[in-house]
C-alpha cells in the first residue's frame, strides 16, 4: 500500500514503515484453496486406515491413541501412494506417484504436487524386509517449533519422544494387517529437502514402509483434496523460521543410505533378558485392540499394583518389531531401570527380575515425599506414585557414534515407553510420561553415574478414581494448524 492510494484532503498519509512493520506483525496468510478430487487409490486407503487407528482412533473416541507432552502433537504424517492401482484415473491425475498430507485435525488428505516425483525417486529402495515392494510409504516428519513455543529448548526431545511414540504405533497397527518395516535412517536430507517448499523446518523422523495388507479395509470416511495453489497447508510461520535457524544440522540432517532389506533386523528395541513363560511383547493380532486400551493416569490412588501386574508390563519391551536398528548393541546400551518404594512388591520384583537387565532400586530418598515432588518439576502425581521406569545409557556410548548412535537410542527410549503403556493397559497398571525432572536427582536415584544420560522417566501406579487422562481431549491448536 502507497501513500499515493490516499487522497491528502481527506485522510492523512500513513507512515509506510510503520504501517508495514504493522502489518507484517498482525496479517494473517490466507487460507489455502482446496478443491475436492476422488476417487482413493488402495495404497492410500490402507494408509489411512492404519494413520487413523494408530494416531486418532473412531472419531467418537476421547482422546488419541498416542500420549504426547502437552498434548501437542509435533509432528506430520505425509503418504506416498502409486496411483496405479486407483480404479480410475483423470487427466490431471495420470497414473503414477502421488504425495498426501494428512490433516489430523480434520481427517482430510490432502495432495501435494511437486515432491511426489522426487520422494518417489529416494524412496524407491526403501522395500520390504522379504524384498516386497510397498503400497505406501508413511513419512513422519517431526516439527520441534511446536514443542519449542511452549517448552523451550528441552522442546525438541519431547518432540523426538512424541514422534516415537507414534511411528511406534503406525508400525505395530500396519504390522496387523500385513508386511510392515519401520527405517528410522536413510537420506534424511534429501527427503526434508524435497518437502520443504510445501512443508518447511521440518526433520524427517521416520519412514514406515507398508506392504500389501491381508485385507483392505472399509472405505475411510476422509475427505482428499487437491491444493489449488502453492500455499502451505500447516500454516508455517516467521517465528518458526525462527526457531528453526536456532537447531543444528549436526542432529536433524544426518543421512546415510536406505539399509538393503536384508540388513533390516526384527528384534526388541530394548534387550531386557527378561525369560517369560510365554512369548514376551504385545501380539501384533492384538495391537489395535490393545491400542484402545492405553491411556495416560492423571492421578494415582496411592496405592501399589501387584507385582505380576508390574511384571506383566515389562515383558511388553519384549516385542520384536522390523526396523533399521543395530542388530545388536554393543556396550551396556539403551536401559532400563524399575525404582520402587521399599516394601514386599519391591522384593518381588527384585527376585523377579534378578537375572535381567532391567534394574531394580529401592532409593533411601524416595521417603522424602517433597524431595520426590520437587524432582519431577512439582508435579504432584510423584508424590502418590507406586513406581518408576527410567530408561537411560552412558553417554560415552550415546555421543560417540555419531548422529546416527544418538537417534537409535532416542527412538528406542521412546519406542520402549510406548511398548511400556500398551502393557500397562493390558495388566491394569495406570501410567503416566514425567516429562520434566531433575536428572541429576534421577540419576542419584536410579543409582548411576554423572556420566550415564536420562532419556524417559515414567512414573506408575493405580488409577484413582476417574482420573484417566484423555490425551487431548480437547483439541487446542493455533492459527492455520
Amino acid at each position: 500500500m502507497s501513500s499515493a492510494a490516499f487522497n491528502s484532503d481527506t485522510c492523512a498519509v500513513p507512515d509506510e514503515r510503520l504501517l508495514a512493520a504493522w502489518l507484517e506483525m498482525t496479517e494473517l496468510p490466507p487460507v489455502p484453496r482446496l478443491e475436492v478430487e476422488e476417487p482413493h487409490s488402495q495404497g492410500l486407503r490402507q494408509a489411512v486406515r492404519v494413520v487413523t487407528d494408530a494416531l486418532l482412533g473412531r472419531p467418537t473416541q476421547e482422546g488419541r491413541q498416542v500420549p504426547s507432552a502437552g498434548a501437542i502433537y509435533p509432528y506430520d504424517v505425509l503418504v506416498l501412494v502409486d496411483e496405479g492401482d486407483r480404479p480410475e484415473h483423470s487427466s490431471a491425475h495420470p497414473p503414477g506417484h502421488a504425495l498426501f498430507w494428512m490433516d489430523l485435525l480434520r481427517r482430510t488428505c490432502v495432495r501435494l504436487g511437486g515432491p511426489a516425483t522426487p520422494l518417489a525417486r529416494l524412496l524407491r529402495p526403501a522395500r520390504l524386509p522379504d524384498g516386497g515392494e510397498a503400497v505406501a510409504h508413511v513419512i513422519l516428519l517431526a516439527r520441534p517449533w511446536l514443542s519449542m513455543r511452549k517448552y523451550g529448548s528441552r522442546g525438541y526431545l519431547y518432540t523426538q519422544l512424541d514422534a516415537g511414540h507414534a511411528a511406534t504405533n503406525l508400525l505395530g497397527t500396519a504390522l496387523q494387517d500385513g508386511p510392515a518395516v519401520l527405517r528410522l535412517h536413510g537420506p534424511r536430507a534429501a527427503i526434508r529437502a524435497a518437502v520443504e517448499p510445501c512443508l518447511p523446518h521440518r526433520e524427517v523422523h521416520s519412514v514406515v514402509t507398508i506392504g500389501r495388507p491381508h485385507t483392505y479395509g472399509e472405505n475411510s470416511d476422509w475427505a482428499t483434496f487437491r491444493m489449488a495453489g502453492d500455499d502451505d497447508p500447516a500454516g508455517t510461520g516467521q517465528l518458526e523460521g525462527v526457531c528453526w535457524s536456532g537447531l543444528s544440522e549436526a542432529v536433524y540432517d544426518s543421512s546415510q543410505p536406505f539399509a538393503a532389506p536384508a540388513l533390516l533386523h526384527t528384534a526388541a528395541p530394548i534387550a531386557t533378558g527378561l525369560r517369560p513363560p510365554d512369548p514376551g511383547g504385545i501380539p501384533l493380532g492384538q495391537w489395535r485392540e490393545v491400542s484402545r486400551q492405553r491411556q495416560s493416569c492423571k492421578r494415582f490412588s496411592g496405592d501399589a499394583p501387584e507385582p505380576d501386574a508390574l511384571l506383566g508390563m515389562l515383558t511388553a519391551l519384549d516385542t520384536p518389531l522390523p526396523a533399521d536398528l543395530s542388530e545388536s548393541e554393543t556396550g551396556q546400551g539403551v536401559r532400563a531401570t524399575l525404582l520402587l518404594h521399599d516394601g514386599p512388591t519391591a522384593k518381588a520384583c527384585s527376585d523377579a527380575l534378578r537375572d535381567s537387565r532391567i534394574g531394580v532400586t529401592v532409593p533411601d530418598r524416595f521417603r522424602d515425599l517433597d524431595l520426590l515432588v520437587r524432582s519431577c518439576m512439582g508435579q504432584a502425581n510423584a508424590r502418590v506414585a507406586a513406581g518408576f521406569v527410567l530408561f537411560h545409557m552412558p553417554r560415552g556410548e550415546l555421543f560417540s557414534g555419531g548422529p546416527r548412535d544418538l537417534r537409535d537410542a532416542v527412538f528406542r527410549a521412546s519406542c520402549g515407553a510406548h511398548l511400556l503403556y500398551l502393557g500397562a493397559g493390558r495388566n491394569s497398571v495406570a501410567i503416566t510420561t514425567i516429562g520434566g525432572y531433575d536428572p541429576d536427582l534421577w540419576r542419584e536415584f536410579a543409582g548411576l553415574t554423572a556420566w550415564d544420560e536420562t532419556l524417559y522417566l515414567l512414573a506408575l501406579g493405580v488409577d484413582q478414581a476417574g482420573s484417566i487422562k484423555h490425551d487431548r481431549a480437547q483439541v487446542a491448536y493455533a492459527h492455520g494448524e
